[in-house]
């Protein structure tokens, strides 16, 4: 890793020491740990602040390269699209709560309007950070920064109605969750119940607060007429019920 730090020519080695031990403290950060529980010398304390100042998730977000099309998506946008945008980046603005759910019969463009409000925020050159998510991992890939939600909020993969994501409060993780303003999560009828449960409550416990998803700005997208959640071994019955629109 110091090798990394090695090219700048113009550093001296203690830099490149100190610099390579604030990115390990940040890769442990990041699964909820700290380079004071090993055998590795301590950072020293005026390093705090170089190069480093985030953790290293929200250095990754902050680095996304958001394409050219993305930027003019919003132009293209009809007129459905485009007020959808608007009621979601309005009540971003006014730091307010909300919750909203973009159907998708027929693959009517929402994949194009997710890229156009992700570019939308992302282009503010905020702290803020805009957070893509989706149930599958094709779907993630589709946008820019894309992850899966068990990656990016540790579910479970057996998550049930007991079960919590597994992250630290004091992990980088959190952090960016935190900092987010903006979760889209594309593909939610696939999710089951307690994955979207699950979240809410890690959401909560982040932020301290216990309104929905911890007053965070959250927009799921699909079709539920579409494919139901995998459920092994269940009836109709128990399969519908785990769809988003019968969690309570």
């Amino acid at each position: 890793m110091s090798e990394d730090f090695k090219r700048e020519t113009t550093i001296s080695v203690e830099l490149r020491v100190s610099k390579t031990l604030q990115s390990l403290n940040l890769f442990l950060e990041s699964m909820g740990k700290s380079i004071s529980l090993y055998d590795l010398p301590t950072r020293p304390t005026n390093m705090d602040n170089v190069d480093c100042e985030f953790p290293r998730e929200i250095q990754d977000e902050i680095s996304i390269q958001i394409p050219p099309e993305d930027y003019e998506a919003e132009l293209k946008l009809n007129l459905e699209q485009h007020k959808s945008l608007s009621m979601i980046v309005d009540v971003i603005q006014k730091g307010k709560s909300g919750i909203f759910f973009i159907d998708d019969p027929g693959r009517t463009r929402k994949i194009f309007l997710y890229r156009a409000l992700l570019a939308h925020l992302r282009s503010k050159n905020l702290i803020a950070i805009a957070t893509a998510t989706a149930t599958s991992g094709v779907a993630a890939a589709i946008m820019p920064g894309g992850r899966t939600t068990h990656s990016r909020f540790k579910i479970s993969i057996d998550a049930n109605k007991s079960s919590e994501c597994t992250m630290s409060k004091q992990s980088g993780a959190a952090e960016l969750l935190h900092r987010s303003k903006l979760f889209t999560w594309d593909e939610a009828p696939v999710a089951k119940r307690w994955a979207i449960e699950n979240v809410d409550k890690l959401l909560k416990d982040v932020m301290g607060n216990d309104q929905d998803f911890g007053g965070k700005v959250v927009v799921f997208g699909g079709d539920f007429r579409q494919v139901l959640p995998v459920v092994p071994k269940a009836t109709i019955h128990q399969t519908i019920s785990q769809r988003r629109k019968n969690i309570q």
